[in-house]
């Protein structure tokens, strides 16, 4: 009879924690940031399962000198652009005095990127300089694909808020927050796409130039400018002159003046 009456309480017992259970497993009331919260907790706990993510580098390079021929480095430059599989994505030619100046922007994969360098340079008579970046982006690759992860798993709940919506206010509300992070992904994946492209790809700004003597048709020409301008000169003096004498009334007036005042002094 007594081990009848210990079971009887140990079930008793056993009901009230289960009551209890199920009442704290009721759900909140809905809000944007408990959403957000939740989120970006999954996201972080998927993010702390995957293993250590792949490191994400940014290089760059900017190099400038001098070559002997500016046609043959330049075609040289192409032909190693090419073997090295890079893109030549830009290129500009300027001349100033004797300078003949040619600038090159060229994405390489970041495996060919040194190898490229070195071949590049070979073109070089007289280095003027050479400097070399790298940027570690790899935390914040992985920070920015979590919170796109986290705002996507936001994004499909408001949906589903969407669906059970009542009220026109409630369709307001969960369609303005939908907006909101719907343009938060758009601008974190702009930003991964950048990172993610910068990565791809290293980037070498390059500047060679040619010194290219004038030649005796263009030191003439010169000299012929220095022997326009002094003639030119000389036209406006004898103009100046003529234009006074047109003045000359006004010049016996002065003059006139200027005597009677001594006049009177004497």
């Amino acid at each position: 009879m007594k081990t009848l009456k210990i079971t009887a309480f140990r079930l008793l017992i056993m009901i009230g924690l289960a009551n209890l259970m199920g009442c704290s497993a009721k759900e909140e009331p809905f809000t944007t940031e408990s959403t957000d919260a939740a989120a970006s907790t999954d996201a972080k706990s998927e993010e702390a399962s995957e293993p250590n993510p792949e490191k994400k580098i940014i290089k760059n390079a900017s190099v400038r000198f001098q070559v002997q021929n500016m046609e043959t480095s330049t075609q040289r430059i192409e032909q190693a652009a090419k073997k090295h599989q890079a893109l030549i994505t830009n290129t500009a030619q300027n001349i100033a005095g004797d300078e003949q100046t040619t600038d090159f922007e060229i994405r390489v994969q970041p495996q060919q990127f040194l190898t490229l360098l070195e071949e590049l340079q070979k073109q070089s008579t007289k280095l003027d300089y050479r400097t070399l970046s790298t940027d570690d982006v790899t935390l914040e690759v992985v920070d920015v694909a979590a919170r796109i992860k986290a705002k996507k798993l936001t994004e499909e709940r408001f949906i589903s808020l969407l669906k059970e919506a009542k009220s026109i206010e409630e369709i307001m509300k969960v369609e303005y927050e939908l907006q909101r992070i719907r343009e938060d992904i758009e601008r974190a994946d702009a930003r991964l796409r950048h990172m993610s492209d910068q990565t791809s790809y290293s980037t070498i700004k390059l500047s060679i130039y040619q010194i290219v003597p004038l030649s005796f048709s263009e030191r003439v020409g010169l000299g012929s400018r220095f022997y326009n301008a002094f003639g030119t000169g000389w036209q406006l003096f004898i103009s100046l002159l003529v234009g006074v004498c047109y003045l000359w009334p006004i010049v016996l007036i002065l003059i006139g003046v200027w005597l009677a005042r001594r006049s009177k002094l004497v």
